[in-house]
């Protein structure tokens, strides 16, 4: 588990987004205020899978939309 707090406002970020990429797991974390524009404060987080421990609980959460995995040339 991870907490992401804002530079800008000094609040912590709320996920917003994952990605499953060939190597690495990707989060998107937004404020939820009225404060921080979004496009300046959004913060992107990239784990390498065999770090990652946080995928089975990012897959069961409501943003997420289960994408096919890139083929692997020559498999």
């Amino acid at each position: 588990m991870m907490s992401v707090k804002c530079g800008n406002c000094d609040s912590y970020q709320t996920v917003v987004g994952y990605r499953k990429l060939p190597e690495k797991n990707v989060y998107t974390y937004e404020c939820e205020n009225e404060i921080c524009d979004p496009n300046v404060t959004r913060t992107i987080v990239e784990v390498p899978k065999e770090f990652d421990n946080s995928t089975k609980r990012a897959e069961e959460l409501p943003y997420y939309t289960a994408e096919a995995e890139p083929d692997t040339p020559g498999e």
